[in-house]
């Protein structure tokens, strides 16, 4: 049996945090900007548009427990902190389905 739309897109977001997380299913600071920049061009495209520096404050906003990599002790985001990054997202986009301008709070 082949998998749904819904299916397939809930697997391909869980494959991408994978892929920028390390062994204990975290992503260093560093790498959301980078996860970003590599999948999310348009919608960073439009935050520069708004003059918004989204990459500066986006870590800051979802790391919630402000915890330490135990490995080089660097601030991390654990993966529903990165789910939640590219649901916030999903949500952006889902409202420019409905009218709202790119950018317009997807949280």
């Amino acid at each position: 049996m082949s998998s749904t739309e819904a299916e397939k897109t809930t697997i391909g977001t869980s494959d991408l945090s994978h892929k920028y997380s390390g062994p204990e299913d975290t992503i260093e600071k560093g790498d959301p900007p980078k996860l970003l920049k590599e999948n999310s061009p348009n919608f960073l495209s439009a935050r520069t548009k708004m003059g918004t520096d989204y990459l500066s404050t986006v870590f800051e906003k979802k790391d919630k427990n402000k915890d330490k990599s135990s490995k080089n002790k660097d601030e991390k985001v654990d993966s529903s902190e990165l789910l939640s990054l590219l649901g916030d997202i999903a949500t952006d986009y889902h409202n420019q389905g409905h009218g709202a301008p790119p950018c317009s709070g997807g949280n």
